[in-house]
């Protein structure tokens, strides 16, 4: 067995490209600030685990942020919707045999470094672990075995994110954590009250 992975999904820090829902409410500029922002807790609450960590981008670029420094190895997406992208990414990484295998993205600044540990000490106990986002979905998942049904005839971006996929869970007879529900920053209300607490 390797050691534990974690997948990370990421948009490259491009004006316009990222955050759109925020951006129609504070500009671009700012909004683009932000997601820098949101890069950066996400490395700061990763980089001192002793797993491996992939960066998932949509694309690689030289000029722009490019990546997490090192410890990071970079990949890229596959073209598709978000299912699509996470099921190939999960299949790339379990090839090597890992113990267990997270993904997380860039949009959650309340994840933490013992939320990270704890997820993986879950999946001692249970066959998956789901982190909840309040708004229906969620901003972590993990497993020890390739399982891509979870990322089939599922309405991503949605409240129903979350419960169907749980559905998926039990339908198939196995076991999951739940860990605690957390903000993903996707508008300005979910800005507000990031930053109400800071």
């Amino acid at each position: 067995m390797e050691k534990n992975k974690l997948i990370i999904f990421a948009k490259q820090p491009e004006l316009g490209k990222v955050k759109t829902r925020l951006s129609e409410s504070i500009g671009e500029e700012k909004t683009l600030k932000i997601y820098l922002e949101l890069l950066e807790i996400t490395k700061s609450v990763t980089y001192s685990l002793d797993i491996d960590k992939i960066v998932y981008w949509n694309h690689l670029t030289e000029v722009l942020f490019g990546g997490f420094g090192s410890g990071y190895r970079a990949e890229v997406q596959e073209e598709g919707d978000l299912g699509w992208k996470m099921q190939i990414a999960f299949q790339n990484e379990f090839q090597t045999n890992p113990n267990k295998v997270l993904i997380i993205g860039t949009d959650c600044p309340f994840l933490t470094t013992e939320i990270l540990h704890k997820a993986y000490q879950s999946l001692d106990q249970t066959d998956f672990v789901l982190g909840p986002a309040r708004d229906g979905g969620y901003y972590l998942l993990g497993m020890k075995e390739f399982s891509p049904y979870l990322f089939h005839s599922i309405p991503w971006s949605t409240k129903d994110v979350l419960s169907l996929t749980l559905a998926k869970i039990q339908n198939h007879a196995k076991t999951v954590s739940l860990l605690e529900e957390l903000d993903d920053i996707d508008d300005i209300n979910d800005f507000n009250y990031w930053k109400s607490l800071n």
